[in-house]
C-alpha cells in the first residue's frame, strides 16, 4: 500500500467528522481536499529533499516528530499552528497557489478550506514519515530522500490531474 494510502486509512469517519465540523464542510469534500493533499505535500517534500541540504533538514524535522500523536489531539491540529509552519517548509510562499490549485477541482470548497485541510494533514504526514524513517528520533537524509520520492511519485501517479498542476506550481516532476 502506497503511504498516502496508509494515511488515508488513519483517518477513520470520527476524525474526518471532526475535521470537517472544525473546517464547516461534507465530511465527503474534506476527504477529496485531503486525497488530492496528499500528493501536493508529497510533491513539495520532494522538491525540497533534492538537494543534501533539504534531504537534511526533513530528516531532522521528521526526527523532531517521531514521537508526535497529532491524531490523538484533533483541537491542535486543527488550530493549523504547526501545520501551518510545515506548509512554509514544504511550499514556501506557493501554500495559496498548491491551495487553489487543489480548490479548483473540488466544487464548493475555497482555496482557504484547502489551505487549512493541509495545516491539519501536514503533521499528520510528517508523523507517518517519521514513524516510517526514523530509529531512536533520528533520520537518514540519504533514505528519507529516496521514501520521499517513492511516495510522491505513488501519490501523483494515484492523482495524475493534481500532478501536473502540482508540478507546474512547484517546479518539479
Amino acid at each position: 500500500m502506497a503511504i498516502a494510502d496508509d494515511i488515508l486509512a488513519q483517518l477513520d469517519a470520527g476524525t474526518l467528522n471532526q475535521i470537517a465540523a472544525q473546517i464547516g464542510l461534507d465530511p465527503d469534500k474534506v476527504k477529496g481536499v485531503i486525497q488530492d493533499s496528499l500528493p501536493a505535500l508529497l510533491g513539495g517534500m520532494e522538491k525540497n529533499v533534492q538537494s543534501n541540504e533539504g534531504a537534511a533538514s526533513l530528516a531532522s524535522a521528521l526526527g523532531d516528530h517521531a514521537q508526535a500523536n497529532p491524531l490523538g489531539d484533533i483541537g491542535g491540529l486543527v488550530s493549523g499552528v504547526l501545520g501551518s509552519g510545515i506548509l512554509d517548509k514544504v511550499f514556501g510562499g506557493a501554500a495559496p497557489n498548491v491551495s487553489g490549485a487543489i480548490a479548483q477541482n473540488k466544487d464548493g470548497v475555497s482555496g482557504v478550506d484547502v489551505q487549512k485541510i493541509l495545516a491539519i494533514v501536514a503533521p499528520i504526514v510528517m508523523a507517518y514519515l517519521a514513524k516510517r524513517l526514523t530509529s531512536d528520533g533520528q533520520a537518514d537524509p540519504a533514505v528519507v530522500k529516496d521514501e520521499v520520492q517513492k511516495a510522491s511519485t505513488e501519490a501523483k501517479a494515484g492523482s495524475p490531474d493534481i500532478g501536473s498542476i502540482l508540478g507546474g506550481l512547484l517546479g518539479g516532476k
